[in-house]
């Protein structure tokens, strides 16, 4: 018995070929990342030994105890060993964005306005809810 797959639809394979790359330039930051920390090569904000202290904390205390920021402040302390690590989960939580924005590309090509409009109300959506624009806890 030979079943036959139908094509696979040009919007799903960019969408899939994006997603891959973005994944293994996203996990090649998180390993680079760490890398640096676990080597002592940069200084971290905590330092590793003063690190179990501030594990039971609740997070506002753990914060303000440790001087961090919340939300996207940790970006001001990104050359510390221990706050690049969020550099690869950052891009990991953008791979999407980037793959929609493809689609979108590709949907327009296409001609497909109604479904390349959706992909991009997708995109603003996102976009507004990693700033923090729409409220809530980060």
């Amino acid at each position: 018995m030979d079943l036959k797959r139908p094509p696979v639809p040009e919007e799903q394979l960019r969408y899939a070929d994006w997603l891959d790359a973005g994944t293994k330039i996203g996990l090649a930051l998180l390993v680079a990342t760490f890398a640096v920390y676990a080597s002592g090569l940069v200084p971290p904000q905590i330092p590793l030994s003063e690190l179990p202290r501030f594990w039971a904390l609740p997070v506002n205390r753990y914060l303000a105890s440790a001087g961090l920021p919340s939300g996207w402040g940790w970006l001001k302390l990104a050359g510390r060993a221990d706050m690049m690590n969020f550099i690869g989960i950052a891009f990991l939580s953008m791979v999407t964005i980037a793959c929609y924005a493809r689609l979108a590309v590709t949907l327009l090509r296409r001609g497909d306005t109604a479904c390349a409009l959706i992909v991009l109300a997708e995109i603003g959506v996102l976009a507004i809810a990693a700033s923090g624009l729409a409220g809530g806890a980060h």
